[in-house]
């Protein structure tokens, strides 16, 4: 991270404006806010929380095709996996600007790399309150076969109704055992223990492992 007062004027020589991942427009932004960083991707790996970049992280995740014009290129691809981890923020949460965009980048055409992706997922799951459920759950649904889903189906443990247990059953069944077993414990969902049970002896270490542990803990 930068050191000292002069540090916008005294770059390291792998940083260059406009590759891969610096740009020194939003570093200059973020500076303005008493965030100093050289590029957004470093930032969301070090900082748990910077609640003053978030309103320019949403800025910039909006208007990137603007602001770095052209086809994807490895610079625009950095900055957007950058931006989107920083809102994987708890400053994040709730945020309904934030939300909306994270949901409309996982239905970006073209599709999102395959690890933007999954980054994408996690923020969203991490930072989507209740009252996103409806959004939530149309976007599981929608998702193309290939698209990463576990960190949205867990999500649905902190909903606790009728309609997310029934989301969560189906996934247990379709490739996604050890995160609706997860959401299920999370949600205390009544009535699945016999639904659950069958993965105690599952293939998959991890999904043993979370379905002993919910078969000690979900209600009769």
């Amino acid at each position: 991270m930068p050191e000292g007062d002069d540090w916008m004027h005294n770059l390291p020589a792998r940083y260059t404006d406009g590759q891969r991942g610096h740009d020194r427009r939003i570093m200059e932004e973020l500076a303005a806010v008493g965030v100093p960083c050289y590029t957004v991707s470093e930032l969301a790996d070090r900082a748990e929380t910077v609640p003053q970049g978030i309103p320019i992280f949403i800025d910039w995740l909006t208007h990137l095709e603007e602001r770095v014009p052209g086809p994807e290129s490895d610079h625009r691809e950095i900055l957007r996996s950058g931006l989107i981890c920083a809102l994987d923020d708890p400053a994040a949460r709730g945020n309904q600007r934030a939300i909306d965009l994270l949901i409309q980048q996982l239905r970006r055409q073209p599709p999102l790399a395959g690890p933007v992706r999954d980054f994408t997922e996690y923020a969203l799951a991490h930072i989507a309150t209740k009252t996103d459920f409806p959004a939530i759950a149309a976007l599981i649904d929608e998702l193309p076969p290939d698209y990463p889903r576990g960190a949205l189906i867990e999500y649905l443990g902190r909903v606790k109704t009728s309609e997310a247990q029934a989301i969560a059953l189906h996934w247990l069944d379709n490739g996604y055992a050890y995160f609706a077993i997860k959401a299920l414990v999370s949600m205390k969902a009544i009535g699945v223990r016999d639904r659950v049970a069958p993965y105690v002896n599952d293939h998959d270490p991890w999904v043993r492992k979370v379905a002993k542990r919910a078969m000690e803990r979900l209600p009769d």
